[in-house]
């Protein structure tokens, strides 16, 4: 039969009840914490809006690479044609 007494005291806050709530708490806040953090790092990172990064494309980095003088005229136009035939 069940005890209804004993069901009582295990419902009210004696016996170490504070314990588990402040420990409950605790556990909610460090779950929210890391959920915001997840997903402030989340979009803050680069190209997570989807897109490129500054709105170039492809052909505009490797424009800006070859006015820079980062890449020869040879290599420019070989990413050139690979955009073409890929794109």
């Amino acid at each position: 039969m069940l005890n209804l007494a004993l069901i009582a005291d295990m419902m009210e806050w004696n016996g170490g009840g504070w314990f588990w709530m402040a420990l409950m708490m605790i556990v909610g806040a460090i779950v929210v914490v890391l959920l915001i953090f997840f997903l402030v790092r989340t979009l803050a990172q680069p190209g997570a809006r989807g897109g490129q990064a500054g709105g170039e494309t492809p052909l505009d980095i490797a424009k800006r690479r070859y006015a820079a003088g980062e890449i020869s005229s040879e290599e420019f136009e070989n990413i050139k044609r690979y955009l073409e035939k890929s794109g």
